[in-house]
């Protein structure tokens, strides 16, 4: 190997004898090592290259073996690289590569083939030219091109390398058959490759028959069931879709469905004969088929007539709700008189826990009606009162309809809970969708979307629950009729719970009445210690937590049944969490009580008032509402006014004053602390305190009239709890003591007043 050549190292190919081959040059090396070839006239030596990652030629694991080359055409590129058109020569030995002048050059001499056996040679031959043409012809390649491939027998090398360059190897491969130096050896490892690629043909070939076989089977099956339809009409048998439409047409016959929906129903039907029970549409409308004959169109409960027994049933029930009860009983009343009336749909409106949904519940019974709810809290989307469009993937009928396929007949009770709850996004205003619900004038032809029939709600009796009325839409709270359910008195509280939550909350643990009591000291405790609310829920869950623990308790053999006092319910609630707010309160100037109305009923808060050295204005913090700030103002604007009346000096205005009211994490608003705002002014500059036990509610104007405001039930059970002892109220809001009851009325001193002076006189001690 004494004579030099210039060397191309080849990533990822391998070029062989009499094979014409494009090569990338992206290596200053590589390309040096052309142009040598080019200009000096050095051999050109092309060797492949074994790690085809690597970027040092001159480092990378090169083969032993490579082929002389010649370079017929070379384009260079405006990036500096080349592209070359090479023709590979004979296969010769190749020592390393080295670097000369910038280019790789290696010495290179003649490779030596092994004496083999010419007689096995030429039999090798002939199977590769026999293998090669069945492999041909699978391939699609004929003619003068499988003759150019399939070179004379005689000449084995070079058939070996026609046959090598023409089948699909992995690179591994390829140099390994460029390595090879035994002729037989190499001729009998092109047998394996050409074996392995007639196999894979013939895998190709036998799938493609087997689909073949399945298009044709389908087709075949296709044609046997349209023969055997026509066999079938011939001898008057009905096909799948003939017998489903049969049923559906015997079931809208007992449906009693209106005329118009009766007809839809029936084109429907008809529609479902003619569909192929394999076809898509066939599914669509034996689904559309099932929910209008499901839908109930004629079946009803009869009414219940005995307002005795729905009396009863509303006081075996609830405790108290009087004028509510007296409401329900006057609309059955009516729709005994006239039952095809269209009265209001009917709003209960109240804080959590004081038994919404539960009085719809027992409406139904009263009735003898069927009952169900719709919950609408957190509903933004139309579609889920109206439906979807049938036309739609997984289509189905909205709440309502859904509803009524579950009730079973066209006059239940209806509960739609939360309704100050629903949104309205892009997806549209559930809420107007509603009013086609609830509308008495138009819901007797409701639409759903996905029946899109007229459907008649007028025999159902909506009963619409929420915690507040100002979240509902005005134009759907035009179509209710609201009814206030205010929270319970202690005493009411009381005897709900001997009455009903006692008893109840045995069954649930399973412990007889002898095993737990409660003395009357210890369930008052537990009503204004550990509960501060309008309805009974956090007390229905603190009395389960006794009930839970002595359960265990006996369970475990630890106690005998048990009597719980006051003293003890420490053991099974822990600490008292909540507090009587008056023991707090001081006799220091400028601190009023005041009340507020929650969702979660009455509260009293406490009006905070300071003054200090500064630029002379008002101050308000307590994460105060608009309402609240615009009440201070006009306060303190009326107070700087009538200042004389009261002997205040105008040098009292000089000064900063501070309004707070506590619990700032908390957002407060609403009209009615005016008057709390004004004591509190007034109090601060006279120096004069408030008068003990004493609370307030009302709004000023400035010209200190005292308005009058919402929630007196609440404020004054609120006060009660509190302590308290008396209230001023606006003189309007006299006629609210109605509603109260007559013990927490006797209990409490009330005080009327229509002016601010009034407010102050009653307020301010002397």
């Amino acid at each position: 190997m004494d004579e030099l050549a210039a060397a191309i190292p080849l990533r990822g190919m391998v070029v062989t004898t009499g094979m014409l081959q494009p090569i990338p040059l992206g290596r200053s090396l590589s390309v040096r090592a052309l142009v040598r070839h080019i200009e000096e006239g050095l051999p050109l030596v092309l060797v492949p290259q074994i790690d085809s990652d690597h970027e040092e030629s001159l480092t990378a694991e090169m083969s032993r073996i490579g082929v002389l080359g010649h370079a017929v055409r070379v384009t260079e590129l405006p990036d500096g690289t080349a592209r070359a058109l090479v023709e590979g020569g004979p296969r010769v030995i190749v020592g390393p590569l080295q670097e000369q002048n910038g280019a790789t050059v290696a010495a290179f001499g003649p490779l030596e083939i092994a004496d083999d056996d010419p007689i096995e040679v030429l039999a090798i031959s002939k199977e590769i030219i026999s293998l090669a043409q069945q492999w041909l012809l699978g391939s699609g390649v004929t003619g003068p091109d499988a003759s150019m491939l399939l070179a004379d027998p005689d000449d084995p090398d070079r058939l070996g390398d026609q046959i090598a360059s023409r089948l699909d190897l992995e690179l591994p491969e390829r140099i390994e058959l460029l390595q090879m130096v035994s002729r037989k050896a190499r001729l009998m490892r092109i047998v394996e490759h050409l074996s392995i690629a007639l196999a894979g043909q013939q895998v190709g070939r036998d799938i493609q028959q087997k689909v073949q076989g399945a298009m044709d089977e389908s087709q075949k099956e296709y044609h046997l069931k349209e023969q055997l339809k026509a066999i079938r009409t011939e001898l008057g048998e009905k096909l799948g879709s003939e017998v489903e439409a049969d049923a559906f047409t015997e079931r809208i016959e007992a449906a009693g469905m209106p005329e118009e929906v009766k007809a839809e129903a029936l084109r429907e039907v008809k529609r479902l004969r003619r569909t192929h029970t394999d076809a898509a549409e066939f599914a669509i409308t034996r689904t559309w088929l099932e929910t209008v004959c499901d839908v109930p169109w004629s079946k009803a409960t009869q009414d219940e007539q005995d307002l005795r027994r729905a009396q009863a049933i509303l006081d075996e029930d609830h405790h108290g709700l009087d004028r509510v009860k007296e409401r329900i009983l006057e609309y059955l009343a009516v729709r005994q008189l006239h039952p095809q009336s269209r009265g209001s749909v009917l709003c209960f409106v109240g804080p959590p826990g004081v038994g919404k949904t539960s009085l719809g519940q027992s409406i139904a019974r009263a009735l003898g009606r069927e009952f169900g709810r719709i919950a609408l809290g957190g509903v933004r989307d139309e579609t889920e009162i109206r439906g979807h469009r049938r036309t739609y993937v997984g289509a189905m009928p909205g709440r309502i309809i859904r509803a009524m396929r579950r009730a079973g007949s066209r006059n239940p009770v209806f509960m739609l809970d939360e309704l100050d709850k629903i949104g309205a996004d892009f997806r549209g205003d559930p809420a107007s969708a509603l009013l086609e619900v609830l509308d008495p004038q138009q819901n007797e032809a409701f639409n759903d979307h996905y029946l899109d029939v007229p459907y008649d709600l007028s025999q159902v009796l909506f009963i619409a629950t929420a915690n507040l009325v100002d979240p509902i839409p005005p134009a759907l709270l035009d179509r209710l009729e609201i009814i206030e359910l205010p929270g319970y008195t202690e005493e009411e509280k009381t005897h709900i719970a001997n009455r009903f939550l006692l008893p109840k909350m045995a069954v649930e643990t399973g412990l007889e009445p002898t095993q737990l009591s409660l003395t009357r000291g210890a369930l008052a405790s537990v009503i204004t210690d550990y509960t501060r609310e309008a309805g009974v829920r956090e007390l229905s869950r603190q009395l389960s937590k006794i009930h839970r623990k002595v359960a265990r308790r006996i369970v475990e053999g630890r106690t005998a049944p048990v009597r719980l006092s006051e003293k003890g319910l420490k053991r099974y609630l822990g600490p008292a969490k909540y507090f009587k707010e008056l023991a707090e309160h001081t006799d220091q100037p400028g601190v009023v009580i005041g009340l507020a109305w929650t969702a979660a009923g009455g509260e009293i808060l406490f009006v905070e008032c300071a003054r200090m050295e500064g630029k002379p204005g008002l101050k308000l913090t307590g994460l105060l509402g608009g309402v609240m700030k615009e009440s201070a103002e006009a306060a303190m604007s009326w107070l700087r006014a009538n200042a004389e009346n009261y002997g205040i000096d105008r040098t009292a205005f000089e000064a900063e004053y501070h309004l707070h009211v506590p619990a700032g994490g908390i957002p407060k608003d609403g009209p009615s602390a005016g008057v709390s705002m004004l004591s509190a002014l007034a109090s601060r500059a006279t120096g004069r305190p408030v008068r003990e036990n004493l609370a307030m509610t009302g709004e000023i104007t400035l010209r200190g009239r005292v308005l009058p405001v919402g929630g007196v039930k609440e404020k004054v059970l609120a006060a009660r709890r509190a302590g308290v002892t008396e209230v001023i109220l606006p003189h309007h809001n006299k006629s609210d003591l109605e509603d109260i009851p007559r013990s927490v009325r006797r209990a409490l001193t009330f005080h009327f007043v229509s002016r601010a002076d009034e407010v102050l006189t009653l307020a301010l001690e002397s």
